[in-house]
């Protein structure tokens, strides 16, 4: 029992004994006149009428007005003999009228100015017992020794000691206390609370370890003619202690005495406790049952939890977990989480569970485990739980989820027959659950020591992944290859070629990987398209990247058709590389487009695009060519991008009539080319496109500027042509005429003579020169016999190749 709680109440009852005035010894008011005598006559009258009053108010006001009349008293007659009772009769006055605070300051005046007495006896007290009821026990034990040492009676005298004796008990200050209870003991007025001191020193020579003194104590008071109830307290103790001291037959008389006396109520609920526990050690599991049953006592909080933890694993001894998880559960219910006696009961409800196979084993654990699991991280009541879970879990197929409970399971607490079974699942689960390390101990162990096993391949396939995954590939690989044997179960088999295969990929071991890959592809004939796939696209991975990539062609292919959400980009980069090594320029177009159409073109190496669009250009595949080189092109940043790519775009993008892009194509060109042969090309295309764009005097402008650098060749054959056209178009027939007949005359260009022809024997006509004109016709068929004039630009059609790409740079 708490003896903080008993104090408390025994210090109420005495309260109003120690609020009781002495007894006041006024100036006899015959003998003289006394005006003081008279004012505090006063105050007196008001303050007894007071206390006989029974209605609360009146007595407030009573209070209240005695507290004015006494106040005026001390300050008109502060030196009066009757002055030290007024501040008496004043605190109580303000105490009583709920002025506690003024009560208290009146009392402090008291002491600091009288010192000693009876009134300063009074008024310590009564702030001592103040103090106590609060608890501040360091400020009420000095005041409680002041109080004993200028009590007027010597009963007083005992009961201040007693208290001052709790006081410092309380504060542990066990030396102080026992000089307190030693001088009730030896008062001959403290009879009243002499047996109190006794069994209040037991439990000091209890706590100090000197238990055959405090049984001594406990003993005298349980067999005297105390109070019942102070007797059933120390034959309560006199049990507890003999417990200790191993002295059971004394023990239990001591407790029978409590659970048979009447009077002993408050106790018997402890005493029954202390009972059953004697029982339980001596393993009387049906007694204590029956002790429980028989006795109707009911405690509360603690100590209900106490005694049914203990009837509860009576019933579990006695083969009962359905009983006794009910009073497991009220256990937790009564006491706090944090509470030893909870974790007890929290732990044998689970034992409960599991022996009844009740249903919510993992979450009852999960929910033990939150509360105690980091307090007590190693109780072998924790690794019990745990395991009991990762049973349950595993029986009932969740394999991940039990993989962390296995874990921490000690298999040196699991018994041999489980253990192969512990070892197996557990580092199955482990390498679920990414404890690569916890899984090889486990699988080990299971391999090592059972390898008859039929469960042993699997165990070794699980093993290989385990030591991939903790970076030991060269174990994985001696476990994978003895998994490919052919003794080994072909699914094993089939899954060690592909680990093995993924694990050589992870570690860039190529050839290797190509080898598992191809093994897997050639010895399992029913593989899916999945895995078929994985292995196509690797096998041909591997070989573009080991410098085979015209041999990886059929594999790629092969993985994009099976799975072409997963590999369609991944193998189409790698065939680009592939078809590039081999000069495919068609193919390669057309995994160029895909790209494009699949928004994956802008991880196609520049190389490769530009050695496409220049393909392109050359077979005259104007429109290709303009997308593969637009991919590359950055016209943020025109001089980042090489100024061959912007010269054949803009006579790509002339070519298919997009004479705006050709024109910024030829501008960027102008802005970083400085050989004049080069820069009167891009004049020659500057002014083509403006001249599409019918910017006459612009195109103009680009060919007399073209013309001044001397250019050759094709160049000047260009320059002259689109010259006669500029005439043309401002319809000077005679210019144009001049522009072409130079032109024919001493070009020699295949591409542009018989266009230069063509038009000169257009404008012939126009003039009515017949006979010139009929002879540059008969000079066109007889030098160009196949020539055909290019058909008038057609209305737009849709195209089957992707759009030409804006240029966004890369």
């Amino acid at each position: 029992m708490k003896s903080r709680t008993v104090l408390a109440i025994l210090l109420a009852t005495c309260m109003p004994l120690a609020a009781q005035a002495p007894r006041a010894e006024p100036v006899d008011p015959n003998l003289h006149a006394d005006p003081g005598n008279d004012f505090f006559q006063r105050g007196k009258n008001l303050y007894d009428s007071a206390q006989a009053s029974t209605d609360l108010q009146s007595r407030i006001d009573l209070f209240n007005r005695a507290a004015g009349v006494f106040t005026a008293y001390l300050n008109d007659f502060g030196n009066h003999p009757n002055a030290e009772m007024a501040w008496w009769y004043l605190g109580n006055c303000y105490y009583h009228g709920g002025h506690i605070d003024e009560g208290k300051r009146c009392f402090h005046t008291l002491l600091n100015r009288y010192g000693k007495g009876k009134w300063a006896a009074a008024a310590a007290f009564t702030l001592a017992a103040d103090h106590y009821n609060k608890t501040e026990y360091n400020l009420a034990a000095p005041l409680f020794e002041r109080a004993a040492q200028n009590a007027a009676k010597p009963e007083d005298r005992a009961r201040s000691n007693y208290f001052a004796g709790n006081s410092y008990r309380m504060l542990g200050r066990d030396r102080e206390a026992t000089v307190a209870y030693q001088a009730v003991i030896a008062d001959p007025a403290g009879a009243v609370f002499a047996s109190q001191s006794k069994v209040a020193l037991g439990h000091v020579s209890v706590r100090g370890g000197k238990l055959a003194e405090g049984l001594a104590l406990y003993e005298e008071v349980a067999k005297s003619q105390a109070l019942v109830k102070l007797r059933g307290e120390a034959a309560l103790h006199a049990a507890l202690t003999a417990t200790k001291l191993d002295k059971p037959d004394v023990a239990d008389s001591f407790l029978r005495l409590v659970l048979n006396t009447q009077g002993m109520e408050d106790y018997q609920a402890d005493a029954q406790t202390a009972l059953m526990a004697n029982l339980f050690s001596k393993q009387n599991f049906a007694e204590v049952v029956k002790v429980y049953q028989t006795t109707p006592i009911k405690a509360t909080g603690d100590k209900e939890a106490a005694r049914l933890m203990i009837v509860a694993r009576s019933l579990m001894k006695l083969k009962k977990p359905g009983d006794a998880l009910a009073m497991f559960r009220e256990v937790e219910r009564l006491v706090r989480p944090e509470n030893e006696m909870a974790f007890e009961a929290s732990y044998y409800r689970l034992l409960c569970f599991f022996q009844i196979e009740g249903r919510h084993v993992p979450e009852q654990v999960d929910a033990f485990l939150k509360l105690y699991r980091k307090s007590r991280p190693d109780d072998s009541r924790i690794h019990t739980a745990l395991l009991m879970k990762a049973e349950t879990m595993f029986s009932n197929k969740d394999i991940a989820g039990a993989a962390k409970v296995y874990s921490e399971i000690n298999a040196e607490r699991v018994s041999e027959k489980n253990r192969a079974g512990l070892f197996y699942q557990r580092g199955w689960c482990l390498v679920e659950a990414g404890d690569p390390q916890g899984a090889v101990r486990s699988l080990s162990e299971f391999i090592d020591k059972y390898p008859q096993d039929s469960r042993m391949p699997s165990a070794l396939a699980k093993r290989a992944q385990a030591y991939a995954a903790s970076a030991e590939s060269a174990k994985a690989i001696q476990d994978f290859d003895r998994l490919a044997d052919s003794s080994m179960p072909a699914d094993l088999r089939s899954f060690a070629w592909l680990e093995s295969a993924r694990l050589r990929r992870t570690e860039g071991n190529l050839q290797d990987m190509i080898v598992r890959y191809k093994a897997l592809l050639e010895n399992v004939k029913d593989l899916g398209p999945k895995l078929k796939a994985e292995a196509s696209f690797w096998v041909g991975q591997g070989l573009t990247k080991t410098n085979v990539p015209k041999d990886a062609v059929p594999y790629l292919l092969e993985a994009r058709k099976l799975r072409p959400e997963t590999y369609g980009k991944h193998a189409g980069l790698l065939l680009v590389l592939g078809y590039f090594a081999s000069q495919d320029a068609p193919k390669l177009g057309d995994e160029i487009d895909l790209a494009i159409k699949e928004s994956y073109s802008s991880e196609i190496p520049e190389q490769i695009l530009q050695w496409a669009g220049m393909q392109a250009y050359n077979a005259e595949k104007f429109s290709a060519a303009a997308r593969y080189l637009a991919l590359m092109a950055n016209p943020k940043e025109p001089r980042e991008t090489p100024k061959e790519v912007w010269r054949y775009l803009a006579k790509s993008w002339l070519e298919t009539g997009e004479a705006q892009k050709g024109l910024v194509a030829a501008s960027n060109v102008l802005e970083v080319e400085d050989n004049p042969g080069w820069k009167a090309d891009a004049l020659l295309d500057k002014g083509r496109c403006l001249f599409e764009l019918n910017r006459a005097d612009e195109a103009q402008k680009a060919v007399d500027e073209a013309l001044d650098l001397r250019p050759q060749g094709r160049t000047k054959a260009g320059l002259l042509l689109l010259g006669g056209d500029l005439k043309l178009r401002a319809n000077d027939l005679a210019g144009a005429a001049a522009q072409w007949t130079i032109m024919v005359e001493f070009s020699d260009d295949k591409d542009l003579k018989p266009k230069a022809l063509h038009k000169l024997i257009g404008v012939l006509e126009k003039q009515g020169d017949k006979t010139a004109a009929d002879k540059y016709a008969q000079q066109l068929k007889n030098d160009f016999p196949d020539w055909k004039p290019a058909p008038p630009p057609a209305p737009p059609k849709p195209e089957t190749k992707p759009e030409t790409p804006p240029a966004t740079g890369r």
